[in-house]
């Protein structure tokens, strides 16, 4: 079986996305650097509404392989945006043979363009997308049996979103988490590496041109 992450409209896609964030992304980020300090979260993520805050295509690999590794029929991501990294999971979804991304975003004008992603993807029958507080949105017809739990939104909320989640995630399911290395998260990461409440958790680093993100991948026990 040939993998639909490698189908040329597929990958054709994701290079025209890519573009797009390399070229448009420092401009599109202006907005939200000329905000005050005293900026809300909401303010902020409504001054990025056009920056892609994308994964690479290395951790997109990774997200893919894992899913594909645990055979997961139920993806939870925290922090669609504009779907690139949907699309890598939604693929993997495929290509196990069905079962759902349900992502989350906050800002609708976000939502509406990676739904137009996944569409022109051939994807979107595998993602149900859930737009607003995804501390509201997820509380609603909650997802259960979780086999992989991504997390890629605001970073504040990585703790909140996990104990939200925790229960919903299967024994031996994937915890993914990108943006590792940014402020803010060092408690986050002293309860998943801490297996006394039962996660089994190791950091990564993967290359985005001259850059080495940071990312952490978990395991449910």
């Amino acid at each position: 079986m040939n993998s639909w992450l490698a189908n040329p409209k597929v990958q054709t896609l994701l290079a025209s996305l890519y573009k797009d964030s390399a070229d448009n992304d420092a401009i599109n980020r202006k907005e939200a650097n000329e905000l005050p300090n005293t900026a809300t979260s909401e303010e902020f993520y409504t001054a990025m509404r056009k920056v892609y805050m994308a994964v690479g295509s290395d951790f997109g690999n990774m997200l893919y392989a894992l899913a594909r590794a645990t055979k997961a029929k139920t993806i939870v991501e925290f922090g669609t945006s504009f779907g690139v990294s949907t699309i890598y999971l939604a693929a993997a979804i495929k290509d196990n043979g069905g079962g759902k991304v349900i992502t989350t975003e906050f800002h609708p004008e976000k939502a509406a363009k990676a739904k137009q992603n996944l569409i022109e993807a051939g994807l979107i029958e595998y993602v149900e997308f859930r737009v607003g507080d995804a501390l509201q949105t997820l509380k609603q017809d909650k997802p259960q049996n979780v086999d992989l739990l991504f997390l890629d939104g605001p970073k504040g909320m990585y703790m909140d979103v996990l104990k939200l989640m925790q229960d919903q995630l299967r024994s031996g399911g994937i915890l993914a988490s990108d943006n590792t290395d940014h402020d803010g998260l060092q408690d986050y990461l002293a309860y998943i590496r801490n297996t006394d409440n039962g996660y089994i958790s190791s950091p990564i680093h993967t290359k985005r041109g001259e850059r080495h993100p940071a990312h952490e991948v978990s395991v449910k026990v």
